[in-house]
């Protein structure tokens, strides 16, 4: 009959980074939810709707980095005690994907102030050009806040099978 080989016990530090990496995937999908949903409507009519939608949005971003900030920190930290790629791995993507989000943050603020009609903080972001010009160059950090919302779901999607294996 032959040997059965133990699978390694996951550690406190360990489940606690797979954690925190799930519950920053879970906030990023609604994130993307909210940014699909809240971004046609930013401009309607209602003061009231405007402000609440461009209030939502921006928690929304701030708790997503911050959320990620804390799952690459955990996970690296989970990393120097079990010597596990895995969480080395995540915690580098973790921190990655937070950097490449914190990349959109200029495009963020103008989207906040835009949607609470502090026009003329929009126009000290925007700078020289008009604000539809100003979004239509934001495709760069547009396109790294979609990177980085990818990352962070595969990430948060490496945390799950770890702790279903285990």
């Amino acid at each position: 009959m032959p040997k059965q080989i133990k699978k390694r016990q996951i550690t406190k530090g360990e489940k606690t980074a797979c954690a925190l990496t799930i519950i920053a995937m879970a906030i990023s999908l609604v994130f993307a939810a909210a940014f699909i949903i809240f971004i046609p409507d930013i401009e309607s009519d209602s003061r009231t709707i405007q402000e609440t939608k461009a209030i939502v949005l921006a928690a929304s971003y701030v708790l997503l980095i911050g959320m990620t900030i804390a799952a690459g920190t955990v996970s690296l930290i989970a990393h120097k005690k079990s010597r596990q790629a895995g969480d080395l791995m995540r915690g580098f993507f973790s921190l990655t994907a937070a950097f490449l989000t914190l990349l959109a943050i200029r495009f963020m603020l103008a989207l906040l102030f835009s949607g609470l009609g502090k026009e003329e903080t929009v126009d000290k972001i925007v700078g020289d050009n008009s604000y539809s010009k100003f979004i239509e160059n934001q495709a760069p950090a547009f396109a790294c806040l979609v990177i980085g919302l990818s990352v962070i779901l595969f990430t948060g999607i490496s945390a799950i099978v770890k702790l279903a294996k285990r």
